[in-house]
This record gives C-alpha cells, structure tokens and sequence, in this order.
C-alpha cells in the first residue's frame, strides 16, 4: 500500500517553500473555536460548527459569515464527573443518523483517565433541541484506555466508536444500533493506534471515508495541544500537528505513507505549524454538498497572539485524496 502521491506533492510543495496551505478565509464574529466538529444541515441549509465548551455557530456558507447560535446543551450536562466537578465539554463529534442528528462529547480534566463520553441528540441541530442521553462509555484510573474525544463512523450499517488520548491512545468499539451505549457490555475494544515517542499523546482522532473512496483514513493529532503562553512554548515541533493513516477497512489495521502501522508509532504528518499558524489540530471531516469536496477542520492559534486557549481559530480546508492514495489539505476555493 503506497502513498506515492501524497509524497509527489509533499515534495513539490516543500521545493516551493511553503509546505502547508493557509486555512481559507473566514468572517464573521464566531469563527474562534476549539475541536471544531462541521456538518451541513441541509434543511436549514446551515453550515454548524460545534466545539469545545459547549458552543455552536452557522453560517449559510463555508467562508462565512460565522455567527454564535448559543450551546447545544445550556442547560447543562447529566455527566459530572469526579475529577471535573463541572459540565465542560470537550471534542464534540456530530453525524445524522436515521432522521436523528447524533452528538458525542467527552467530560473529563487534564491529566485524567476518570472521564466519559456523553450523547446527546436533535431532530434540527436548533437551539435547545438538544436532548442529553448521559453516558455512553467511561474510564477510570489503570485503565489502558482514556474516554476522551469520541468519532462516530458508520460502516456497512455498524456504528463505531472511535476514541482515546495518553496511555495507550486510540481505541475503537462497536455500538448499539441505538447509538446510546456499547453493542456488548463490556465493549470488544480494538486498538488502533499508538506513538511511542515523546510528547506521546494520540488523539483527536477522526476515521474518515472519503467520497467515493475504497479506503478509511483515521486522522488524529499529537503533541502539546493546550495551555499555551507565549515566550514558553514547547520545543519546537512537539506543539499540535495532524498525522493520518489509512486503511481498506473501518477498523484498521492503519498505516501510513511508508507501510509503518500506525500501532507502531506510525503516521503521516499532513498538517504543522507553518507561517503565523501555530499548533493545528482538533480535526474532523464533511463532505461539502456545495463545492462538492472533502473539508477538514481543525483549531490553530495565531503564532503572533497566541494567548492561552482564548485564542483558538477555527481552520478549513479542502483535502485531495487521489487516485493513488493522500490527504493533502489545500486552500483552493
């Protein structure tokens, strides 16, 4: 399995100094955010953006004009959990199912195995149509596994849950048909991947088929996400990146560009810190009915004005998986 193309265009794009592209334009007010998760509603005929902490924005187009419609639960969560002490959600991930929009998120603090992955569900995405289903799956101390920063793909008609951070990274499970709860109890675990060099954290993952493909990419981030304070940043390369794998099937194996399994440190790097982007990652993916391309969006912060996590941009681009194989984001529009 060859990645001839990714690597042809890595080359050219490295030979021509600039090796990754700039997030496409955005407007409007509401276009800071963190582990963005984009969908089109084409009912409402509504670009969403969920993140982090609970917020939601829209726009009728992708570029913008982004505007806030409030939290998808601002009422609070039914999940508290005892390290957290508080409802503050993380790495939403949003998907239609069935006539039903399906929301995953995790509870959780830093440096923790006790979190949880939550659901939540709407008829129309609208504000206050949210109904919190609580607990889909949950860790705790010793386990090899954190439940942080849940994907959903469905494959075949087989929900799956793709989840991790720290420890052992990233994991998968089957869930029910209702998308509530794990299809057995306990979950049949499948390991995905793991890094085995420092900073070692995978995740964010994202198990993604492209339009039209035969093959599933399973996107993830690694190195220092958060907490960022200019003048004492991490060395440099071990802030955020975005590193890819693929595979012919849902639930891997996944390797990247050089055959090297993503369970043993394998990946492919495809999107950096470059120019005045700093630490990209926190990444999902839509196909867009409208230009009729794969998009990828992710978090960044602006190197010139990083300012801890209040600083956090929402990026787009368009992503080019080819004849051959890749995922090479680019900025055309």
């Amino acid at each position: 399995m060859t990645f001839l193309y990714l690597l042809l265009v890595s080359f050219l794009l490295a030979t021509q100094g600039f090796a990754y592209p700039q997030p496409l334009p955005l407007t409007g007010p509401a276009h800071f955010t963190h582990d963005p998760a984009i969908i089109y509603n084409p009912q409402s005929d509504y670009y969403y953006v969920f993140s982090t902490h609970g917020g939601v924005a829209r726009s009728r187009e992708l570029l913008g004009p982004w505007t806030a419609v409030g939290q998808y639960l601002p009422t609070g969560c039914s999940i508290v959990t005892s390290n957290a002490g508080h409802c503050d959600t993380w790495a939403p991930d949003v998907h239609y199912l069935s006539g039903m929009y399906y929301l995953y998120y995790a509870i959780s603090g830093f440096g923790s195995q006790n979190s949880t992955i939550g659901v939540a569900t709407s008829p129309t995405m609208e504000y206050g149509s949210w109904t919190d289903h609580g607990t889909v799956f949950s860790s705790v101390d010793g386990d090899t596994f954190n439940a942080i920063d849940p994907n959903l793909i469905v494959d075949n008609g087989t929900l799956l849950l793709t989840f991790g951070s720290y420890w052992a990274d990233i994991y998968q499970f089957p869930l029910s048909p209702s998308g509530l709860a794990p299809l057995t109890n306990p979950p049949n675990l499948t390991w995905l991947s793991f890094n085995s060099t420092p900073p070692q954290s995978e995740e964010g993952a994202f198990v993604y088929q492209p339009h039209g493909s035969g093959y599933y990419y399973l996107f993830y981030s690694s190195g220092t996400c958060c907490g960022f304070v200019a003048g004492d940043l991490p060395a440099p390369g071990n802030e955020y990146k975005v590193f890819v794998g693929r595979s012919e099937s849902a639930t891997g194996p996944f390797v990247d560009q050089n055959g090297t399994p993503l369970l043993q440190t394998g990946g492919t790097e495809v999107l950096a810190s470059h120019d005045n982007i700093y630490a990209p990652g926190g990444t999902s993916l839509f196909w867009d009915p409208k230009s009729k391309k794969d998009v990828i969006a992710y978090h960044w912060r602006p190197f010139n004005n990083i300012q801890g996590d209040a600083n956090s941009m929402l990026g787009l681009n368009y992503v080019d998986f080819s004849s051959v194989s890749g995922a090479i984001p680019w900025s055309g529009i």
